[in-house]
């Protein structure tokens, strides 16, 4: 049975329940979030009359659950001041559902967990722009023009102004919602050519997408977007950091023959991977991808928090560690790190060990032992560890690891079980762990 509501949010879902979920829903650990002032106890609930205003431009953090009595309809009344967003919105009888918001008028962070039954409805058009990201679950979108089917992974922008028909089930769903007046005037002081009507958004490219700059920046800045005391200039400041990656990585449309920052970025950093062994220069850089040598490190250091030719030795160095855990036969490290550009063996060592937090000999002897011949592990549970290590930052799931080892999941989980001694997700943990371990003691990182 579905129980018909009056109105609804801008999309779907994301986990929470207070100030250290919200953290883990944007990828921090656990109590990396610092509350400040006005900060509910732990344990305290939140609801639609529990609304932080101790600071200036709207500061809010709400809680809302089905379990403390608020109706899935209210969420979003209460949200938009009673406006009505959403037409046709239904959630079915036995869903539970717990959505969080932290932040001001000009940038929030949302999350929302919905399990066990389906929600739907029509959203209209609304004054944020919504970039989101799905860890689980499935989410229809359905536009004028198009249909798009969510699943985790890669970011997606719901441009302000499109109105769309939504259904889900079993999502959880992190998202930034970024207001649209904000978002121009951030794109006005960098010289943006913007629209005069809607201002819309394509999606990141995958060279892009598979970066995750937003995401890295969002999991960064998180102690601070969620502390109660950062209010004023600092939250602005903190606030259009984020708009600026959000208009150099999601191409505007509309922009007739003007190319957009987001597109030349595109085309920088497809240059880089496409030609990495060759090692090109930064003037080769930014004429592939037409921009100003000036203008290609602005972008680079705003967007990727790198320089071009940082960012160009890291591909590089992932290219060699990703030989040398596929390595098939007997050759060494010398000549794969040579293939790639890496023509002193010292600074190469050293550079490799910053980055991974091992010798590349001892990625490369952990790969020999997990040969199908060494009779220690399968080479289906290497290509496995193999996918892990390059995606450990990702949304990884059984099913794509599976996928990426060839074989069905309820197989992996037993060949991991067998020659790991845990199951697949344990070792992805443990992956995950080794790296925040590293970077803790000031290895490995992007900068």
């Amino acid at each position: 049975m579905r129980r018909r509501i009056p109105a609804v949010a801008r999309i779907e879902p994301v986990p929470t329940g207070r100030e250290a979920r919200v953290a883990a829903a944007t990828g921090l650990p656990s109590g990396s979030a610092h509350p400040g002032r006005g900060s509910a106890h732990p344990g305290q609930c939140w609801h639609d009359a529990r609304v932080s205003t101790s600071s200036t431009n709207g500061y809010r953090r709400l809680r809302f659950t089905e379990s403390d009595g608020t109706d899935y309809g209210r969420i979003f009344s209460a949200e938009y001041n009673g406006r009505d967003l959403g037409t046709e919105t239904y959630v079915a009888e036995g869903t539970r559902y717990e959505y969080t918001i932290v932040g001001d008028d000009d940038v929030t962070l949302r999350t929302m967990r919905a399990e066990g039954g389906r929600r739907g409805g029509v959203i209209g058009p609304r004054n944020d722009h919504v970039v989101f990201w799905l860890t689980r679950g499935r989410l229809e979108m359905h536009f004028a023009d198009r249909t798009r089917v969510i699943e985790p992974g890669s970011p997606y922008i719901a441009s302000a102004s499109e109105a769309y028909r939504f259904e889900s089930a079993d999502t959880v769903y992190n998202g930034l919602h970024v207001s649209d007046p904000f978002l121009r005037s951030v794109g006005a002081e960098l010289g943006y050519r913007l629209p005069d009507g809607p201002l819309l958004f394509d999606q990141q490219d995958e060279a892009i997408a598979r970066r995750e700059p937003l995401r890295r920046l969002v999991q960064d800045l998180a102690p601070a977007l969620l502390d109660d005391r950062v209010v004023g200039p600092m939250r602005t400041a903190l606030n259009r950091r984020l708009a600026v990656v959000v208009l150099d990585t999601f191409p505007i449309r509309n922009r007739g023959q003007d190319v957009p920052v987001a597109n030349r970025l595109r085309d920088a950093v497809r240059h880089i991977e496409a030609h990495a062994q060759d090692r090109p220069s930064v003037p080769e850089i930014a004429a592939a991808c037409g921009l100003s040598q000036r203008g290609l490190q602005d972008v680079f250091a705003r967007t990727l928090g790198t320089t071009p030719n940082r960012f160009m030795r890291d591909h590089r160095l992932d290219c060699v560690r990703r030989e040398l855990l596929r390595a098939a036969g007997d050759e060494g490290v010398t000549p794969v790190a040579r293939r790639w550009g890496f023509t002193n063996p010292g600074r190469f060592a050293a550079a490799y060990r910053e980055r991974f937090g091992e010798d590349p000999a001892a990625t490369l002897r952990g790969s020999r032992a997990a040969r199908p011949d060494s009779g220690r592990t399968s080479w289906r549970v290497r290509r496995a560890v193999a996918h892990i290590v390059e995606h450990a930052d990702g949304d990884l799931t059984v099913d794509e690891i599976a996928d990426a080892a060839g074989v069905r999941p309820r197989r992996l989980q037993q060949l991991f079980r067998q020659e790991c001694g845990l199951s697949p997700m344990a070792y992805v943990r443990s992956v995950r762990d080794a790296a925040s371990r590293n970077t803790g003691a000031g290895i490995g990182g992007t900068g």
